[in-house]
């Protein structure tokens, strides 16, 4: 029983990673096309002239989509900052608990944010409210767009959470929280 409910924790896991590393070179290829439009519209000004004048509107909906897009993707590849003082001077249990419970409170933290977002979103869906600018945005996509990053965060540190507690349960140990490594990446997963 134990084995069917770690084999599918894990294939919901990789299916999990596979989609936040697409969200994660989604979000470093966002980074590069706005970092390309900034320089268009800055040369355009300077030389030529001419300005976009949504060069700020646009660099805000790329940061919404590309800080959130990659949050899943930070946590399965370990990246998110950690401060690492005193956990390295703990047994090898403590450590592995407080890791757990690092997890448990990132898929609480997580699943908050996510669900106010959703909230905010929905309800300026229903407001029909646009962004005070030259664009007139609908809030509600740049807000979806966030609220369904956290939501893969909450998802991904969930099923990271639950994946290595039933290793443990299976193995009767502590098991590591795994993270992917660059050669999984590499590998394609």
């Amino acid at each position: 029983m134990i084995d069917a409910w770690c084999n599918g924790a894990r294939r919901l896991l990789d299916a999990a990673n596979v989609v936040g590393v697409a969200m994660g070179y989604l979000s470093g290829l966002n980074f590069l096309l706005i970092s390309l439009f900034i320089t268009a519209d800055v040369l355009g000004r300077k030389f030529v002239g001419i300005s976009s004048a949504v060069t700020d509107e646009m660099g805000g909906y790329a940061l919404v989509f590309g800080s959130t897009m990659a949050l899943s993707f930070a946590l399965a590849t370990g990246a998110h900052v950690r401060i690492d003082i005193l956990l390295p001077k703990f047994p090898a249990r403590m450590r592995s608990i407080l890791n757990y419970v690092a997890f448990l409170a990132m898929t609480v933290f997580a699943t908050m944010l996510a669900h106010y977002s959703w909230k905010l979103c929905i309800e300026s869906w229903e407001t029909d409210a646009r962004a005070m600018s030259f664009l007139r945005t609908p809030v509600c996509w740049p807000q979806g767009i966030m609220a369904f990053g956290f939501t893969m965060l909450a998802v991904q540190a969930a099923l990271m959470l639950a994946s290595t507690l039933l290793e443990s349960l299976r193995s009767r140990r502590l098991e590591e929280v795994r993270v992917l490594q660059m050669s999984d990446l590499s590998e394609g997963l």
